[in-house]
């Protein structure tokens, strides 16, 4: 069965950088300099959308940063931030969450079986969204809210647009009105870290498994190291050239074989025409001796 994918990092709140990214907010020059990357496909760019309150889905709204719509929520709910005025941040003001999945299973909730042409530049415009991946990601956005409350969701964007289909979170650890990221997530002991951290994952599974993915082994058990978002967007990238290079070399090969065909389609065609003239060479010579044997 196909693994879920839940990675979570915090921060001390949210760069203009990764929100433009997040929001796909991005000049000319800079989807021509990623689209060249290979990582991003501009052709697909329609397909991403974004979950907000009541779990409605809509075409992301790029007229307020993920910054500006952080600095709006806490002014509404007269929450200060606790890293404001300060020379340099230190508090953990943002909880950034990464939802997906096994590559195969989420493209298929994505799209089904379309097919993705993956090389550079390739024109992907015809693709549509199906349904399964919206349902998915708004139980995702209901299993985000259940547990820390929808008031803090400040982003919720789904790419569809990348080689694996995936939610990003922006989430602000709040509790009682007040910051407070380690009592939500982290716990008095590291025991009861562990505790939280189980249950997140076992009660993710539990939402994930109608959509074909499973939970796969704890890291408690594996002893595998958390990967940070930078390091899963580096692997994705990564992953991302290696297919590149494979569809080059395919290309390659293909043109190989259609050339070598052309060759021997024109060897065919000589052999063709020098066996028709032989025979046309032979019935002459049978009608030269069917008329000297007449004549004798």
């Amino acid at each position: 069965m196909a693994k879920q994918v839940m990675d979570m990092e915090t921060s001390k709140g949210i760069s203009i950088g990764a929100s433009k990214e997040l929001q796909r907010n991005w000049t000319e020059k800079t989807w021509d300099f990623v689209s060249q990357k290979g990582n991003y496909d501009r052709t697909r760019l329609n397909l991403n959308f974004e979950i907000v309150k009541g779990s409605k889905i809509q075409k992301v709204d790029k007229s307020l940063s993920i910054i500006q719509k952080m600095k709006e929520n806490l002014a509404r709910r007269g929450i200060l931030d606790p890293n404001d005025g300060l020379a340099k941040p230190i508090y953990r003001t943002v909880v950034n969450f990464i939802f997906g999945g096994s590559r195969e299973q989420m493209r298929k909730l994505a799209f089904g079986n379309q097919l993705i042409d993956e090389s550079v530049g390739a024109d992907n415009s015809n693709i549509k969204r199906m349904p399964d991946i919206e349902d998915w990601a708004k139980d995702i956005y209901q299993f985000v809210s259940d547990k820390f409350g929808e008031d803090n969701i400040i982003g919720f964007y789904v790419h569809l647009d990348e080689l694996n289909p995936h939610i990003h979170c922006t989430l602000l650890p709040i509790s009682d009105n007040k910051f407070n990221y380690k009592k939500i997530f982290a716990g008095k002991t590291k025991y009861e870290l562990s505790a939280k951290n189980m249950k997140l994952h076992n009660d993710l599974a539990a939402v994930n498994r109608k959509y074909g993915l499973d939970r796969g082994a704890s890291v408690l058990e594996t002893h595998a190291q958390h990967k940070t978002i930078n390091q899963y967007r580096a692997e994705l990238n990564e992953m991302n050239k290696k297919i590149y290079e494979h569809i080059q070399k395919q290309k390659q090969f293909s043109q190989q074989l259609h050339d070598e065909n052309m060759i021997a389609s024109k060897r065919v065609k000589g052999l063709t025409t020098m066996i028709n003239n032989l025979n046309t060479e032979k019935d002459k010579i049978q009608a030269e001796i069917e008329d000297l044997k007449k004549q004798g």
